[in-house]
């Protein structure tokens, strides 16, 4: 019961962040196509309870999630640095608000930086962690998508188009979480039959 529960708190942590963000947008009449990043709904006060909550409940429940994925798939020690330094950084960015005085909007941006960066990084330490064959190639393909997405939200943050910058990677890595919750993964390994003279011994492969 206790691994059902680390699974679902990633899809948990999807839906409460596609249904507090756009909600908080919506609300605020904020710009997706705008220049500012979607931080600054944390400086409406019509939007900043719903982006707060949002940004820091997915954070923890991901972090719950991280170990599920530690449990259930082959990964490394700095596969679990990307990842809650990542989640560290979403929750400080959650917490510090971008609007507030030069160290403040300095530590936000930093921090969501931090995040944004994380994200390609643990997705190929994830996928080259994996044992090969068809479960390895989707884990790469979605890593990289995850890249392509990072390089499409630069090209966008160049052109004073913030919000939707940020909004293909976070996308991308939700889909990640999703697949890697509901997934069966590499699966349990096959025994293979030796064969001896007097007794045949299934050895583990």
């Amino acid at each position: 019961m206790r691994r059902v529960r680390a699974a679902a708190a990633g899809p948990a942590a999807v839906v409460l962040l596609w249904s507090t963000l756009p909600a908080a947008s919506i609300h605020s009449g904020f710009p997706l196509l705008g220049p500012r990043p979607l931080s600054w709904l944390a400086a409406d006060p019509a939007s900043a309870a719903l982006f707060q909550a949002g940004l820091a409940g997915a954070g923890l429940l991901l972090v719950v999630f991280h170990g599920h994925v530690r449990a259930r798939y082959p990964v490394g020690p700095w596969f679990s640095v990307a990842m809650l330094t990542g989640l560290a950084g979403q929750m400080v960015a959650a917490v510090v608000p971008i609007s507030g005085a030069d160290l403040a909007h300095h530590v936000h941006t930093v921090a969501a930086l931090t995040l944004g960066a994380s994200l390609p990084v643990l997705m190929w330490l994830f996928a080259d962690a994996q044992p090969a064959g068809a479960w390895r190639r989707r884990a790469r393909h979605l890593a990289w998508a995850e890249v392509i997405a990072s390089i499409a939200g630069l090209v966008l943050s160049r052109r004073s188009v913030a919000a939707l910058a940020e909004v293909l990677p976070a996308a991308v890595f939700h889909v990640w979480v999703v697949v890697t919750a509901v997934s069966a993964g590499p699966g349990p390994r096959k025994p293979r039959l030796v064969t001896g003279r007097e007794h045949t011994v299934p050895v583990r492969c």
